[in-house]
């Protein structure tokens, strides 16, 4: 299968960052060209693009596991607890996108972020075998940055964050490591252990804080509310 994802027969493409060689390029490029946060490794749910115009590198961008709990955003969304927890698998975190300044492309972003929500649902649910139903991205707003990417690309601005966030350890995630991992194997058997050993601090949920962000969210699918509202959703 090819990692390469093409728009509309131009040389704008993505790359998925399926070898550590990428990765690296992936990770060079967010601390050379990110204004305000660098490259970290997370254990969660995680796909990361290079971007290119032609053989020119000018982007990086990934998609992770969503925010755990966001108040502006999931009054939004009008799902309640029960349904959040169930259904956060189903929503992605944009939570890096980077292009090289001045390019020259015209309306590059908003042609990136359409082709990371088609190429992105597609390899979310093959390699996490869920639907993504939305992605969401928090932007730190200062002079220059408002977030008219995503707003081009209709995006829509729910809110802002309290500058309070919460993470959860992906016990889920690491109970489908394979039959000889040992954080697979302790996540199956005795899940507290795993937490105690593997998450950070030891604690399954971290709480943290940050800058308040704005907080945009875009639905993939158009039944999205419905899909989310019905209890036996899967």
């Amino acid at each position: 299968m090819s990692s390469f994802f093409e728009y509309n027969n131009t040389d704008i493409t993505i790359d998925e960052c399926n070898t550590p060689e990428k990765t690296k390029m992936f990770a060079n490029f967010i601390n050379q060209y990110h204004s305000y946060v660098k490259y970290k490794v997370v254990p969660q749910r995680r796909i990361n693009w290079l971007i290119w115009n032609g053989t020119e590198l000018i982007g990086a961008i990934g998609i992770s596991s969503c925010v755990l709990c966001v108040g502006d955003r999931d009054r939004w969304i009008g799902w309640n607890k029960e349904q959040r927890i169930k259904l956060s698998n189903s929503m992605a975190n944009n939570y890096r996108f980077c292009l090289k300044p001045d390019s020259g492309i015209k309306n590059l972003g908003s042609r990136v972020l359409k082709m990371i929500r088609i190429e992105g649902a597609k390899r979310w649910k093959e390699r996490y075998g869920d639907d993504l139903l939305l992605m969401e991205t928090y932007v730190l707003q200062n002079e220059n940055r408002r977030g008219a990417v995503y707003l081009a690309d209709n995006w829509t601005h729910v809110g802002e964050t309290s500058g309070i966030s919460i993470s959860k350890s992906p016990i889920g995630l690491w109970a489908k490591r394979g039959v000889n991992d040992a954080r697979g194997i302790l996540a199956r058997t005795d899940p507290k252990a795993a937490i105690a050993k593997y998450a950070k601090d030891g604690k399954q949920y971290r709480v943290s804080e940050s800058e308040p962000k704005m907080i945009f969210v875009k639905p993939l699918v158009k039944d999205w509310k419905e899909r989310i509202s019905t209890t036996n959703y899967k």
